[in-house]
């Protein structure tokens, strides 16, 4: 596999598909969807006292592996070559948005988001999957991904959105995205549904789209085993449930296999590349958004190997055959200059996330994700912002990389990483093959532009693995070496989803985290957190403490005491993440007495609808030190407090794990249902406040500061632990 992966992933679906018609013979091409008019005038098919025909049933097919259809395309004319052009004239803008008066909300329609002002170079593709064949008139569209190529800046940015975001849909309700086309074809909405879930993203993204492309499971399938599979850089091990067979019977258990994907370049076929980039059963959909730019990018890559770019023109006809689209040839050829030229560092790869949704269960028991608007508006910003002229990636190679192992594939996975984080590397040979730790060395002569803490982060090497040698004269400002215990995987976890606050009929949930009365606490989708005080596979610490208690006139700030933190739970546990401020960390203390230096406490009661003013044998107070880590005097350990019956060391029970950090320390724990006597169920409400306790004299053991999550909170009076927490699965 090439090192350098030239990236554009709109041309990739485009191109993909028109590589079968170089490799078989196919029907006569089929006529493109209607191409898009200069100025979009859309308007609701019906008046505010008119109903909307019924939405079709759509079951859902995606715990199956799809078939090969076999169901000829309709045939016609090819119609006539457009001059390319740079962009339509005009962004589209909003129709009529007024909803169904037939249907019930059950939460408020937002206000349209601000629309994004782009320049005049920018075009807008959405890339759109669907869940059935072309010939099926019920569908959804379980993958939209915004392509935003930007010619002035030779830049390109590709946004998922995810399936599940419970969005207005103009004209319509409230409902999930993927609903949105659908919906449009089966009310007959003028341009059809695409422009219906067009006008469903411009409302809630504000992003003007320009053009649209389609293509179905059997269409990607073919693709990929036309151009005789593709190799994907699989940076984490993958293991899902797989059929066996494709001509087995996906409702017989018997036929499916726990299957694993091995970190490596691996080459796949187009039913396992399909798979891949399908497969969310011990995963989310958060997981495979990113699996499914690598296979893209993957694909892109092998048709630039075959050298199929300059053969566009006389492929159109046949990409027709696979791809619906309003997307003319002249559309088409405008980006191929582009394509061939663009460096892989000046493609972002965004999706909108964990940290931009909240899980949510409606009223009808359906599981979806409420937007979080201020989180979507700020990854907006950020994504469809090129990036700068004069950056690393744009000046020559930033970092080389040499690969001190004898696992080959490490070269292709470290600089797959690099360039999805922006970063240009250069693949150089090392000196030897047994190095058991990465190492960083640094030649840069200035401070300024430093992407230092950004290679520590991508390649996890701690500050004494880091060696400043600046050089003016080096080749590269940043060389790599991997070592034996080098770890490509920087996918974002897929186990920890970001609780919510969980909204009533007509509210929308807070965003300030436990402040408001009611938090859902979401239990691992799959692997749970390792407990080794790395805090990386958490992708958010959403929940502060910060509200000064005991000692609140010695309290001098955030930075003097203040946590983040975040917590989820599966059968067996509770999984705490703690990143703490301290500006200066004592503790001698162990055992019974750790609270009298730097350390944590969970207080939690098992009847938060029971609570009185004092303690009874239903509240719970746990103690959790992350040990001397200034003087390696203690190692972490934890205690039992309250009840006062079941006091003792738990440091057997309780898994605990600590780093120290420039600005405090990180601390992860576990807490077992055992310990707490009782038993997790979906829908269980507890009480849990977080203390964080502060001892900033060297050489004492006194607390002199609490901090808690919840203001105004003591732990003799339980009616003050003023925050409700609701156990609740995670989203699918």
């Amino acid at each position: 596999m090439k090192s350098r992966l030239f990236l554009f992933q709109s041309i990739s679906l485009l191109v993909s598909a028109s590589l079968i018609a170089s490799c078989t013979s196919l029907p006569e091409p089929t006529r493109p969807s209607d191409l898009r008019t200069p100025v979009p005038t859309w308007t609701l098919p019906f008046g505010p006292s008119e109903t909307p025909a019924p939405l079709p049933t759509m079951p859902d097919p995606s715990e199956a592996t799809p078939g090969i259809s076999t169901e000829p395309a309709p045939t016609s004319a090819i119609p006539g070559t457009a001059t390319p052009t740079a962009r339509p004239g005009i962004d589209p803008t909003l129709g009529a948005v007024f909803p169904d008066p037939s249907a019930e909300l059950v939460t408020p329609i937002p206000e349209p988001m601000p629309q994004l002002f782009l320049d005049e170079g920018v075009y807008n593709i959405l890339l759109l999957g669907r869940d059935t064949s072309r010939g099926s008139g019920s569908y959804r569209t379980d993958v939209m991904i915004v392509v935003s190529i930007n010619k002035t800046a030779n830049a390109v940015t590709m946004l998922t959105l995810p399936r599940d975001l419970f969005v207005y849909i103009p004209g319509w309700t409230m409902n999930r995205l993927n609903t949105a086309a659908a919906h449009g074809d089966a009310i007959g909405y003028p341009g059809g549904g695409v422009a219906l879930l067009e006008q469903t993203i411009l409302y809630n993204f504000g992003i003007p789209l320009h053009g649209w492309a389609r293509i179905d499971f059997d269409g990607f399938t073919q693709v990929v085993d036309i151009v005789g599979g593709v190799e994907v850089p699989v940076s984490c091990p993958m293991q899902d449930w797989r059929l066996i067979d494709t001509k087995l019977d996906p409702q017989n258990a018997d036929n499916w296999e726990l299957y694993t994907v091995p970190v490596g370049v691996v080459e796949m076929d187009g039913e396992y590349a399909l798979w891949y980039a399908r497969s969310r059963k011990r995963s989310s959909d958060f997981d495979r958004s990113r699996r499914q730019h690598q296979v893209l990018r993957a694909l892109f890559e092998k048709g630039l190997q075959l050298g199929m770019l300059p053969k566009v023109p006389e492929l159109y006809a046949q990409y027709v055959q696979i791809v619906d689209t309003d997307l003319g040839i002249g559309d088409i050829l405008q980006f191929v200059p582009m394509a061939a030229q663009l460096d892989a560092s000046r493609i972002k790869s965004r999706f909108v996330g964990r940290d931009q949704v909240w899980s949510w269960t409606t009223p009808g028991g359906a599981a979806v994700l409420l937007p979080d608007r201020g989180a979507i508006s700020a990854l907006l910003q950020e994504a469809f912002l090129p990036p700068p002229g004069n950056s690393l990636a744009r000046s020559g190679p930033s970092v080389e990389v040499w690969n001190g192992t004898r696992f080959g594939d490490y070269t292709d996975l470290a600089v797959d990483n690099l360039q999805w984080s922006g970063i240009t590397p250069v693949v150089g040979q090392s000196d030897r093959t047994d190095y058991a730790n990465t190492v960083l060395y640094d030649y840069s002569t200035s401070p300024k532009g430093s992407i230092r803490s950004d290679l520590q982060s991508i390649f996890r090497i701690p500050d004494e693995r880091v060696i400043a040698q600046p050089d003016p004269a080096a080749a590269s400002p940043y060389r790599v070496i991997l070592g034996a215990d080098y770890d490509p995987c920087l996918k974002p976890s897929t186990s920890i989803v970001r609780p919510t606050p969980t909204p009533g009929p007509g509210q929308i949930p807070a965003t300030g985290g436990l402040g408001g009365p009611v938090t859902e606490l979401v239990k691992v989708s799959e692997q749970a957190p390792q407990i080794n005080g790395d805090l990386g596979e958490w992708p958010a610490l959403v929940y502060p403490a910060s509200r000064a208690g005991f000692g609140a006139e010695s309290w001098t700030g955030s930075a003097d005491a203040s946590a983040s933190w975040n917590v989820v739970w599966d059968d067996s546990r509770l999984y705490f993440a703690v990143r703490v401020q301290d500006d200066v960390f004592v503790q001698q203390s162990a055992g019974e007495a750790l609270f009298r230096g730097d350390s944590v406490e969970v207080w939690l009661s098992t009847g938060p609808g029971e609570r009185q003013s004092t303690l009874s044998g239903r509240e719970y107070q746990i103690g959790i030190s992350p040990g001397d880590l200034a003087g390696a005097t203690s190692g972490p350990n934890a205690f039992f407090w309250l009840p006062a019956q079941f006091r003792r060391p738990l440091n057997t029970e309780v898994a605990v794990a600590a780093q120290r950090t420039a600005t405090g320390y990180n601390l992860e724990f576990t807490i077992p249902w055992a310990v707490l006597g009782t038993a997790p169920t979906a829908g269980r409400e507890l009480s849990l406040v977080l203390a964080l306790n502060d001892d900033d004299t060297p050489g004492t053991a006194e607390q002199e500061t609490q901090v808690t999550s919840v203001a105004g909170a003591q732990l003799a009076n339980p009616l003050t632990w003023n925050n409700t927490v609701v156990l609740v699965m995670a989203s699918p």
